[in-house]
C-alpha cells in the first residue's frame, strides 16, 4: 500500500534523484535548461536545494519502505499589501529576465502565471512517481492526500501546470479543468489547469 509523508531535509538527495529522473525529458523544464547533457546536473541541484530549504512543502510516498514518488507544492500566497508589493517587483525582474539570452523557461512561467487563478490559490509544482513503481497508483495518492489537505482548507482552489497529455488526463480525473496553454517547443504546449471544489 502507498503511504504518505511530509518530507525532511534529510530526504533532499533522494527526492532529488527522483525528480531529475522523471523530468529531465519534460519539455517546461528545456526551456531552462536547453542543454541535454548538463540538464540532470542543474534539475538535480534545483530540486535537492528546495527540499532541502522547504521539505514541508513536499509530500512523499513511500511503497513498503521505498520512495516510490514526490509531490512539491506552494501554499496560498498572503494578500498583504507587502506581500503584493514583492510579487509585483518579482513579475518586473522577471519579465526583464525573459527578454536576455536564456530567457525561454522565464518566459514560460510568465505565460503560465496568465493563466494562474488572482484568488489565493495553492499550486502543484511537480508530481512524479519512479519507474518502479508506475501503475501502482502513487500519482492518485499523492494528489487525494494533498487535495484532501486542501478541501479541509478555507482555501480550496488548486492550479497546476500538465507538460503531458497522460498528466493532464489524470488531473481531468480529479476536477482539474484546462484553463490555457503556453507553448513549450516547436510543436509542443503544456496545459494550466484549475481546480475548484463545489
Amino acid at each position: 500500500m502507498v503511504t504518505i509523508r511530509t518530507a525532511r531535509s534529510a530526504d533532499a538527495k533522494e527526492v532529488a534523484a527522483l525528480l531529475t529522473e522523471a523530468f529531465s525529458g519534460d519539455p517546461a523544464w528545456s526551456l531552462y535548461y536547453p542543454d541535454p547533457a548538463t540538464r540532470p546536473r542543474k534539475l538535480e541541484a534545483h530540486y535537492r536545494h528546495r527540499v532541502q530549504r522547504h521539505p514541508r512543502l513536499t509530500d512523499l510516498a513511500e511503497l513498503d519502505g521505498q520512495l516510490v514518488g514526490a509531490l512539491l507544492w506552494e501554499a496560498p500566497r498572503s494578500d498583504s499589501r507587502p506581500a503584493a508589493i514583492w510579487h509585483a517587483v518579482k513579475r518586473a525582474t522577471q519579465r526583464i529576465a525573459s527578454r536576455m539570452p536564456g530567457g525561454r523557461g522565464i518566459a514560460h512561467t510568465l505565460a503560465v502565471e496568465v493563466y494562474r487563478p488572482k484568488a489565493p490559490h495553492w499550486y502543484l509544482h511537480d508530481i512524479a512517481s519512479s519507474p518502479r513503481a508506475r501503475g501502482k497508483g502513487v500519482g492518485s495518492a499523492l494528489l487525494e492526500h494533498r487535495l484532501g489537505i486542501i478541501d479541509a482548507n478555507t482555501v480550496t482552489i488548486a492550479s497546476l501546470e500538465a507538460t503531458s497529455p497522460g498528466s493532464r488526463r489524470l488531473y481531468e480525473r480529479f476536477g482539474f479543468e484546462a484553463v490555457g496553454t503556453a507553448t513549450t517547443g516547436t510543436d509542443t504546449e503544456s496545459t494550466i489547469m484549475v481546480r475548484r471544489p463545489d
